[in-house]
């Protein structure tokens, strides 16, 4: 298993986890205003669900790159 770059990665998933959890989050939990037809706290969560999957979507996709040459 190839792990070049994975400590990066894993202290960015490290940083979504913490912002996920208290005392972060409490600063993002209300529910106004609406984006995208959503209380802001549901997108809040989302968007980082949404970041961690490009994040590993990207990783995977150097790795193949890389293990192409």
């Amino acid at each position: 298993m190839p792990t070049f770059g994975l400590r990066p990665l894993a202290l960015l998933f490290v940083a979504i986890f913490l912002a996920l959890i208290w005392p972060v989050y409490p600063l993002a939990s209300r529910i106004e205003p609406f984006v995208f037809g959503l209380p802001f706290s549901l997108f809040y969560v989302l968007s980082l669900v949404l970041l961690s999957f490009a994040l590993l979507w990207l990783y995977d996709h150097y790795l193949n790159r890389r293990e192409d040459r």
